[in-house]
């Protein structure tokens, strides 16, 4: 008996370190944005080695990923662009977002009837005119379970092709 005790004491004071390592370690770590990569850009383009039908499948890929949407192809009803290339725009297709946030001006645009409060455009809040293009996640969903996923800040509201269509 005594020595199953020494037993779990002696490994109740070894987690009891580690686990205060660990603490110690992460509190040393501050996170560091190194800024804009150098290098030429590695977006956009296929991977080496494809064959020439692996080819003609990226580039339709990348064909449909570039294709600005309306209304009658199918946007909607909610969404947060009209194209994935959009907000992928940066250096080239396939990369990051651009520094003009297109979302702003795809709020308005054929007639949406979409609104970012002049407090989220301006102070610094998820959208902003100059980039970079944010997506808005919530951390809970309504009955406090866990979320996490990525939601649409758009819907086909007032635009062109969506008569009768009341999203809000």
């Amino acid at each position: 008996m005594v020595k199953l005790s020494t037993k779990l004491v002696s490994a109740v004071v070894i987690v009891l370190l580690l686990g205060a390592a660990g603490v110690i370690q992460a509190q040393l770590f501050f996170a560091r944005d190194p800024g804009v990569r150098g290098g030429a850009a590695g977006a956009g383009g296929q991977i080496d080695g494809l064959t020439a039908r692996q080819s003609e499948f990226f580039q339709a890929g990348k064909d449909d990923f570039e294709e600005v949407e309306v209304v009658a192809d199918g946007l909607g009803p909610r969404m947060n662009l009209d194209s994935c290339a959009g907000c992928h725009a940066q250096p080239v297709t396939g990369g990051t977002s651009p520094s003009v946030n297109p979302q702003v001006a795809f709020a308005t645009k054929d007639g949406g009837m979409n609104q970012f409060p002049s407090a989220v455009i301006f102070s610094g809040g998820y959208v902003s005119p100059i980039g970079p293009v944010r997506e808005v996640r919530f951390k809970f969903n309504p009955d406090g379970s866990r979320d996490g996923g990525v939601h649409n800040t758009a819907t086909i509201t007032g635009r062109a092709g969506a008569s009768g269509c009341t999203l809000i």
